[in-house]
């Protein structure tokens, strides 16, 4: 097939254009300002097209979107920092996955896989104990600590089921926890990664929110995710569309004892402001729907996964 990968050199992005072209896809990453590393890092090359673009350009998107089958949706701003830059934010995660959707629908795309994110939940607090661990058919809450971001997570969700129902464009996707793993940049990943590498690497790090818990999948896990979503056959799909990804639930603190037994040596120095969460984002979500639906268990636990960064972040250094 030929996939196209908007925000195609960020750290979920370029790794899933990588994995798309091992499976002999012909992929295409779209990106406002293409990340040549990010790109290298995944082993870019055969079979991988890097384009510059804007989603938010009906031009670019359409010139992209041409000639290919599926197009993976993942431009957007990201968490906390559409409270910041709410107008931008706005623009770039709602008129942006229009922009794609009509694109598709216009260029005769036949799927479109989306990224939305378990902040349409609300905290784990605003659920029943045995709501818990939230699956798909959870109340959608949003998490109060970035209600922008959540709140155009479910509005992209909406929008793909109308263009399903109307226009017969499968829109398909995940709801994946913070996402941390090679290559993050912005977000609760770029944080994540600042830590991790740092700590690898030698550096001095605090570390803040010690006390707040979170949920954290791989990237190489919601990359694989993505894809087998790409090739699913689409008889698969039935009552439900976007899917949890899951993760594992850790403390801040927690996780930042788990680097010291991988790295003695690590200097981290762990703050807290007594927050129970991160922006309040749930922690006990249940991805199992998923892995029943692609056939694919998540492969890293978080102390595989951390150990997997700092090996990743040491090669590089």
């Amino acid at each position: 097939m030929r996939v196209l990968v908007t925000g195609g050199t960020g750290i979920i992005g370029s790794l899933s254009g990588r994995k798309l072209a091992d499976r002999g896809h012909r992929v295409r990453l779209l990106d406002l300002a293409p990340d040549p590393v990010a790109v290298a890092r995944n082993g870019g090359g055969d079979g991988v097209e890097v384009v510059a673009g804007d989603v938010l350009s009906f031009g670019d998107v359409g010139a992209a979107a041409r000639d290919v089958d599926v197009v993976v949706h993942l431009a957007y701003s990201l968490g906390e920092a559409t409270n910041r830059r709410p107008y931008a934010a706005t623009q770039l995660n709602v008129q942006g996955t229009a922009t794609v959707l009509e694109a598709a629908r216009l260029f005769g795309v036949h799927r479109v896989v989306l990224a939305s994110s378990i902040a349409v939940y609300g905290s784990d607090g605003a659920y029943a104990p045995a709501e818990l661990p939230l699956t798909e058919d959870a109340a959608t809450r949003l998490a109060p600590g970035m209600p922008l971001y959540g709140a155009g997570k479910l509005y992209l969700e909406q929008l793909a089921r109308v263009y399903r129902t109307t226009h017969g464009l499968l829109g398909v996707g995940i709801r994946p926890s913070p996402v941390y793993g090679p290559g993050g940049v912005r977000g609760v990943s770029g944080w994540l990664s600042r830590v991790i590498e740092g700590a690898a690497t030698g550096r001095t790090v605090t570390v803040d929110r010690g006390d707040a818990r979170i949920s954290l999948v791989h990237v190489e896990d919601v990359a694989e995710q993505l894809v087998r979503l790409v090739e699913l056959d689409a008889t698969a799909f039935t009552d439900r569309h976007f899917f949890n990804t899951g993760g594992d639930a850790t403390t801040v603190r927690e996780l930042a004892a788990l680097v010291r037994e991988i790295v003695p040596e690590a200097r981290l120095e762990v703050t807290s402001d007594g927050q129970p969460d991160v922006a309040g984002l749930a922690t006990r979500v249940s991805g199992r729907a998923l892995a029943d639906l692609v056939g694919y268990q998540r492969r890293y636990d978080l102390e595989s996964g951390l150990r997997a960064h700092i090996a990743a972040a040491r090669a590089t250094a």
